[in-house]
């Protein structure tokens, strides 16, 4: 079953079934869901469809299995090409309707000069006749992404870019519709939005049978899976292990990051790898929606859910045992606090919904607030804001376990208000488990999963 990913399935549709040729680059991680999108955009296309994924062997050995495919959908039997560039030439010369998908198009540059590889591909879109299609995807973002550089052959050629990151916290609770509110936020908080992992969360299983099976387990699929891309992207690659570490633990600005690595090369190349591992699409640089133009003000943060929980729980103990002792000690005391800071970037994803489908039209941007108390000299961040076109308001996301009490909320509201200079229209808040008093500016959980 398809589930989610409806904006990016409308998009792509439209695009193949278009009058014209069209030229299509769709990049994000593995298991994230490039395949199944594609497969599923192209299910009732009748046109032929020849679908190769490259590896990373010689060029040559690449077009002669591209050819043997193209052979085979073609009518062609035993085609045998091994001149990459004089196969794409015989299959732009064919007159039948088609769509050519490239997968794993980083690997077929692998024992090539990449941009020689880039060039064919730039002739081939270029002289291709009208009634063919072209995707190329990949898993390798960096190497994708530089496929839209000015000076690379492929600048300019793409009728459509797509790059699919995880599903967001509504889509992801596709997966388990039939979970309760507070169980929604922990799995999103735990596992995030990959659709390969969130199809093994077991639904007759507890939310903490589920993390111990996929996320504890040494051979769970989460677990191995998130290793296996802290192993192949960061250890070795100078500091961005080690940077990424940090922001996994909490270290969310430069200068934390900076104090506490140990080695002059990766302080050194600090700005280098961030940089890096922003291209790669791992992490965040964020400002306050009241300080864009802050320099000191600029925080790191990862983007995978999964990723942070492994840093914060499973790094610090490899050799842990998926024991419920290990579980009951090291996970389950700092579990809820975990799932807070997740429960507020739902609730920032749930105004961005709101905006894009214009049910806040009066949204100009999402994030957080940053305030100066001068007088008690203390500074803080409110985790939810928005700037709109009226001024900012503030929320306050509380991940409880029974309904908000009005004492509570008059509690927050008069620490916010002892803060001098604050700038505010309105203060609003969001609790999972609802109020003791529903109310205008009171969002609760399910509030969240009803848009």
């Amino acid at each position: 079953m398809f589930l989610g990913r409806q904006r990016e399935l409308g998009r792509l549709r439209k695009e193949l079934s278009r009058k014209g040729k069209s030229a299509v680059l769709i990049y994000g991680r593995r298991r994230i869901g490039k395949t199944t999108l594609i497969s599923e955009a192209l299910k009732d296309n009748h046109e032929a469809i020849i679908r190769f994924t490259a590896v990373p062997d010689e060029l040559s050995e690449n077009a002669r299995r591209l050819s043997r495919i193209a052979g085979e959908v073609l009518g062609i039997p035993g085609l045998q090409i091994s001149d990459f560039e004089a196969l794409l030439k015989f299959i732009a010369a064919q007159k039948h309707r088609m769509v050519l998908e490239i997968d794993e198009y980083q690997d077929l540059r692998k024992k090539a000069k990449g941009e020689v590889v880039d060039a064919y591909m730039r002739d081939f879109i270029d002289y291709a006749p009208d009634s063919l299609k072209i995707i190329i995807s990949g898993s390798a973002i960096r190497v994708m992404k530089e496929l839209l550089n000015k000076d690379n052959p492929l600048y300019g050629r793409f009728t459509l870019e797509m790059p699919l990151g995880e599903l967001d916290y509504l889509e992801s609770s596709l997966f388990y519709p039939e979970r309760s509110i507070r169980e929604k936020i922990t799995l999103y908080a735990a596992f995030g939005g990959v659709p390969m992992i969130l199809s093994m969360i077991d639904p007759e299983s507890s939310v903490e049978d589920n993390i111990k099976a996929l996320l504890v387990d040494r051979t769970g699929f989460a677990r191995t899976y998130t290793e296996g891309i802290l192993y192949a992207e960061f250890k070795g690659a100078g500091g961005a292990y080690s940077a990424i570490t940090r922001i996994g633990n909490g270290k969310r600005t430069y200068s934390e990051i900076l104090s506490t690595l140990e080695d002059d090369e990766s302080r050194n190349s600090l700005d280098y790898t961030l940089e890096q591992l922003q291209k790669a699409d791992f992490i965040d640089k964020k400002q306050p929606i009241n300080l864009k133009n802050s320099r000191r003000k600029r925080f790191y943060e990862l983007r995978s859910n999964m990723l942070r929980f492994h840093l914060a729980f499973i790094e610090k103990n490899p050799e842990a045992l998926a024991t419920a002792a290990f579980f009951e000690k090291s996970i389950k005391p700092s579990l809820d606090t975990f799932v807070s800071y997740r429960f507020e970037d739902i609730a920032r994803q749930w105004f961005l919904i709101q905006a894009e489908k214009g049910i806040r039209d009066d949204i100009i941007s999402v994030g957080t607030y940053w305030y100066d108390d001068k007088e008690l000299k203390k500074n803080g961040e409110f985790d939810v804001a928005l700037e709109t076109i009226e001024g900012y308001e503030i929320y306050e996301a509380k991940f409880l376990s029974s309904p908000m009490p009005d004492s509570l909320i008059a509690e927050e509201v008069a620490k916010t208000r002892r803060i001098p200079g604050l700038g505010i229209e309105a203060i609003g808040f969001i609790s999972s488990s609802g109020f003791e008093h529903p109310a205008e500016g009171r969002i609760a959980g399910s509030d969240l999963y009803a848009i």
